[in-house]
């Protein structure tokens, strides 16, 4: 079809056509999983994903909402901040991402074998445990030569930083918007 006829299918589609385009490529350990061969399937909230194009890539989050209506996924943790400093959920293709994780439904159960829904909390408890260790051998031999751990923002007060501002003394009052 003509690029127009496309682009014009694409912004009148009805909503059940619209989520055809939420599915997201399943890894290749999840394929390996499925009773029925399937490529992607629809995405849904608490699913865990990997972004996989943009400025996030390779970051890995659970699925917050998902916008049918946009043909949008949201992420926890991945946002961007408005011109006013709030911080706001920033809208993902479904295309860009890859399913790692199931939340399990009554149609994924079909489609699924079982092991495709076990949990892998063992495994990112060691990985925790693993990662606390070395900070707390760190924490130790700190202590052991005489030198004390101050908070960030007393050590630095007054000192440019690498990347050039100064602490002041004082924290910057907030000016209110009311008219006078």
């Amino acid at each position: 079809m003509k690029s127009d006829t496309e682009r014009k299918i694409y912004y009148t589609e009805k909503l059940h056509r619209k989520k055809s385009r939420l599915h997201v490529h399943l890894s290749k350990d999840l394929r390996g999983k499925l009773k029925v061969k399937k490529r992607a399937i629809l995405v849904r909230e608490g699913d865990t994903v990997r972004v996989m194009r943009g400025p996030h890539r390779d970051k890995e989050a659970k699925v917050s909402r998902v916008s049918t209506v946009n043909r949008k996924v949201f992420l926890e943790g991945i946002s961007t901040k408005t011109a006013r400093g709030k911080e706001k959920p920033l809208p993902l293709e479904a295309s860009n991402l890859l399913l790692l994780a199931l939340e399990a439904t009554k149609e994924r159960k079909e489609i699924f074998s079982d092991e495709a829904f076990k949990k892998k909390e063992v495994k990112k408890a060691a990985e925790a445990k693993a990662a606390e260790a070395p900070k707390a051998a760190e924490a130790k031999a700190g202590e052991v030569h005489g030198e004390r751990s101050e908070p960030s923002e007393q050590k630095h007060k007054g000192e440019a930083h690498e990347h050039g501002h100064k602490h002041d003394a004082k924290p910057h009052e907030q000016k209110s918007n009311t008219i006078r």
